[in-house]
């Protein structure tokens, strides 16, 4: 086997630490939207099952509705792997800005207020055009706040990674 051969099946250390740290920041921002979507869920009189399999639903269509936990864990997977992207997209952008980390509080926020425009400006109205965009007062507050809490926790755990790395 040559050296390059062997490099190929074993990245650098370095860069699986940055998918790590991706990882790791898209749990820990998908974890802030689950609970939120969940307590959201149980508030509007859905389960949190409901919930999940409402996402499946915008792969696998109605059918999703039916399937109980299969769909749901399905609709939670999507959801991760969103989320994961959403912290792959600012670890690339900080990768050519590190000032961004020096101010996690804005740039978590202002993120997360982006995440929020394009989540509810265009994945949701592709998904549900009848239904998005509107705003609905307090609830569309709570879901700003939400998506703000998504970016924070994502830029908080990458600036951890980053400074912890060698």
């Amino acid at each position: 086997m040559t050296v390059s051969t062997a490099a190929s099946l074993h990245p650098p250390k370095s860069r699986q630490a940055a998918l790590a740290s991706v990882a790791l920041a898209g749990l820990a921002g998908g974890a802030v939207d689950f609970v939120y979507a969940g307590a959201i869920g149980l508030a509007t009189g859905r389960t949190v099952e409901r919930v999940w399999q409402s996402v499946a639903a915008a792969v696998i269509g109605k059918p999703a509705f039916s399937m109980g936990w299969t769909s749901a864990t399905l609709g939670i997977v999507i959801h991760l792997a969103i989320a994961t992207a959403m912290a792959a997209a600012f670890a690339i952008a900080a990768g050519r800005l590190p000032a961004l980390y020096r101010r996690p509080w804005t740039s978590g926020a202002v993120y997360g207020l982006g995440l929020y425009a394009v989540m509810y400006g265009v994945v949701l109205p592709l998904r549900w055009p009848t239904v998005f965009p509107r705003w609905d007062g307090l609830t569309s507050v709570f879901d700003v706040l939400a998506h703000i809490g998504v970016g924070l926790a994502i830029v908080f755990v990458l600036r951890a990674r980053t400074r912890a790395a060698p």
